[in-house]
């Protein structure tokens, strides 16, 4: 047996009665005591779950303190007080169930359709692509999901509302918070959705380029160009950074690929970024053709060796498949009496990090037979190099950035044999 309510021969309750079950309700509408005594139908699935908790709070009330006879009053006190506290819809029907009561509810003036507006964040290209592109489709579902909503619900149901409004948007726009603003004109209800960013954030990106084929002084040209194409991620949340690393490595690779020393060199790019506050976006530039390397060096703890520069070229290919090998010239000029020396040679490297060749020296037409064993960046490096003759000449350093290097220098040639030489790549 249903019971229908209305307003016009309804009993005049206690105004006292009706405002202190109001006020019970008002304390557990945003509670987390779910409470499955009334079910509401006829609002959305994310409205009825607030709805349910606020009257079932107001059945509690109903059924254990307030003295009525009947379940018939009961009902009709329940509608009366669900009417007075969610503006906007009456209660079309109430009817007892198994655990208590059902309340169907129908918006007041009928179902005025709801359109919806996103406004993206101030962001800049690509960038803003990425996240229009995110966003697509999200003004429809908003605009499903708030189907039926009258205006005044939005008094108490504004909570709930940005809820389910950010469950739709976090799948899909991680780290952006929306905010929701209501707008009428000429007949329209219209919701705009707007987005700011939600810390932690990127504030800068730190870029860095590594090769072993180019020199300093290209890498930094790459560097700075990786710094102008990553601008636009400084400012982004890095939740929604994390979710678009991919792109933001792909963005930074294809401009470094774009660059003239990249493509003169037919380099290949690696790019990797790690979303953090200080990003740092770091880039593998390697050439599987060529090999450039230019260089100052200076010795201490010798009166026989003087400062250099030094510079080498080569050219790389694959006589032997899984051999990446390499002919190549290195021009070592001394500061005191710019003599010249040069080596010609070819080396291979056998695996990662290891190079085994052999030269030829001018001035003499000396063959030497050399070894690297180098560790990269901060690591420790070893190199070797022994005569036709019998001599030796042995480096052992640490590479302490990409441009500086300090080893312990043995030349068998020499009367002081043992040096430091501190190396500045160019």
């Amino acid at each position: 047996m249903s019971c229908f309510t209305d307003r016009r021969t309804s009993k005049n309750w206690n105004p006292g009665a009706v405002a202190v079950l109001i006020f019970a309700a008002a304390l557990l509408f945003n509670g987390s005591i779910a409470l499955a005594e009334v079910r509401v139908e006829g609002v959305p699935s994310w409205l009825a779950v607030p709805m349910e908790r606020s009257a079932s709070a107001v059945w509690s009330e109903i059924e254990q303190n307030v003295q009525l006879s009947g379940r018939e009053e009961k009902l009709a006190l329940l509608s009366v007080v669900a009417e007075r506290l969610f503006s906007g819809y009456s209660v079309a029907e109430a009817d007892k169930s198994d655990q208590g009561a059902v309340l169907y509810m129908k918006p007041l003036h009928g179902e005025i359709p709801w359109e919806v507006e996103l406004y993206p964040p101030q962001l800049v290209s690509p960038v803003l692509e990425w996240f229009l592109e995110a966003a697509q489709g999200i003004d429809r579902r908003i605009r499903e999901a708030m189907r039926g909503i009258p205006v005044d619900s939005l008094t108490w149901a504004d909570l709930p509302l940005k809820e389910m409004i950010e469950s739709l948007c976090a799948p899909h726009l991680p780290g952006w918070t929306p905010s929701l603003l209501v707008r009428l004109e000429e007949g329209k209800r219209i919701l705009r959705v707007s987005f700011s960013p939600k810390p932690p954030l990127v504030l800068a990106v730190v870029p860095k380029v590594s090769s072993s084929t180019l020199p300093v002084m290209l890498r930094s040209d790459l560097k700075e160009n990786m710094l102008r194409t990553l601008a636009p991620v400084a400012g982004l949340p890095i939740e929604w950074a994390v979710s678009q690393r991919k792109r933001i490595e792909s963005l930074a690779a294809d401009s470094l690929r774009d660059t003239k020393i990249v493509g003169n060199a037919r380099a290949d790019v690696d790019v990797s970024f790690n979303p953090a506050q200080l990003a740092a976006a770091s880039a593998e530039v390697e050439s599987p053709k060529y090999s450039f390397r230019a260089w100052v060096a200076a010795y201490a703890g010798s009166d026989t060796k003087y400062p250099e520069i030094g510079l080498h070229m080569g050219r790389k290919f694959l006589p032997v498949s899984g051999l990446d090998m390499e002919f190549y010239g290195e021009w070592l000029l001394s500061a005191n009496d710019f003599s010249l020396e040069s080596r010609w040679g070819i080396r291979w490297s056998p695996m990662k990090n290891v190079l085994a060749g052999v030269e030829q020296a001018f001035p003499g037409n000396v063959t030497w037979y050399r070894l690297w064993l180098d560790g990269g960046v901060r690591a420790p490096y070893v190199w070797w190099r022994v005569s036709e003759d019998g001599d030796h000449n042995v480096g052992a350093g640490y590479r302490i950035n990409d441009r500086i290097s300090l080893e312990i220098h043995y030349d068998g040639r020499d009367e002081e044999k043992i040096s430091i030489k501190a190396i500045s790549d160019l």
